[in-house]
């Protein structure tokens, strides 16, 4: 019965060893990707993301595509970079913002994701003399 075990934990601890390394080969892609498209034109290659677009509508479709590994401006921007549109990064700061006060989208103190995606990452409050100080990612 130990052997089995035994061999779950290797399986387990190679998987992760996996996805680790996914993540970061990703990481490396993105910079890549973004370095690219610099090189092949920076901003002047870009299309701005019109308001009768929906910036809005894309911001919610990065955060539908990303899933549970969630958003921030910065990384909304470079992905927007990488398929040849500009948006500004302060209107996806305040669109991220006021999705968050609406309850569209949940933040642990670094990422934005959608409620579906979230569970597990939720912020969890601490208390300090029987008074709500602060959140910290649970």
């Amino acid at each position: 019965m130990s052997t089995a075990r035994e061999n779950m934990k290797i399986l387990i601890d190679q998987r992760d060893k996996l996805l680790a390394e996914m993540e970061a080969m990703k990481h490396k892609i993105e910079g890549l990707n973004l370095a690219i498209s610099l090189i092949d034109g920076g901003e002047a290659g870009l299309k701005p993301v019109s308001r009768r677009s929906g910036v809005k509508s894309y911001i919610l479709d990065l955060l539908k595509e990303v899933g549970a590994d969630g958003l921030n401006a910065q990384k909304a921007v470079e992905m927007a970079a990488q398929r040849g549109h500009k948006v500004d990064r302060a209107s996806v700061s305040s669109l991220l913002s006021r999705f968050k006060q609406e309850g569209t989208i949940a933040y642990d103190g670094t990422m934005y994701r959608l409620k579906e995606f979230n569970q597990g990452n939720e912020a969890a409050p601490v208390e300090e003399g029987g008074q709500v100080v602060k959140m910290r990612v649970a």
